[in-house]
Formats: structure tokens, C-alpha cells, sequence
């Protein structure tokens, strides 16, 4: 479980926690992410960072949606 806390947002911890985790992957066989997040959340946060929404469950909670996304690390970069 990753969390920043609120009074620590906006500040790159976020960024360099993600960037870290996707350094750390590959040496672990890993050649992808996926997590989930609330739409009360940071879904924007995780789009901007590459990741896509594969898939979302409305009213969980009631009134909101849990989405899942996704992220491949196995490609090799475009520049």
C-alpha cells in the first residue's frame, strides 16, 4: 500500500515513490503494475505517471468509482 499524506502532496513525493517502485520491478521479474485507486482519490495522478484505466466499479463506495489501472515496464523507453 502506498499512501502520501495530504499535508505532504504536490511536493514529488509521490512521482519519486512510483519512479522508485518501477526501478525496482524488473529486477523482480516484474513487467508490469497494476493498482487500484477511488475516484475521490488520484486517478489523474496515476494517468499523468503512464498508467491506463482497465477497468472501474461504479458505487464502490456508493456514489463513487474504484478504478484499476495499469502500466507495462518491460518496454523499452520512447524518446
Amino acid at each position: 500500500m502506498l499512501v502520501t499524506p495530504e499535508d505532504q502532496r504536490g511536493r514529488g513525493y509521490g512521482t519519486a515513490l512510483m519512479n522508485e517502485a518501477e526501478g525496482i520491478a524488473p529486477a523482480n521479474g516484474c513487467v508490469g503494475i497494476w493498482l487500484d485507486t477511488f475516484e475521490f482519490q488520484a486517478p489523474g495522478f496515476y494517468e499523468k505517471l503512464g498508467f491506463e484505466v482497465f477497468g472501474t466499479l461504479d458505487d464502490h463506495p456508493i456514489g463513487q468509482k474504484r478504478y484499476f489501472l495499469r502500466k507495462r515496464i518491460d518496454r523499452a523507453p520512447v524518446l
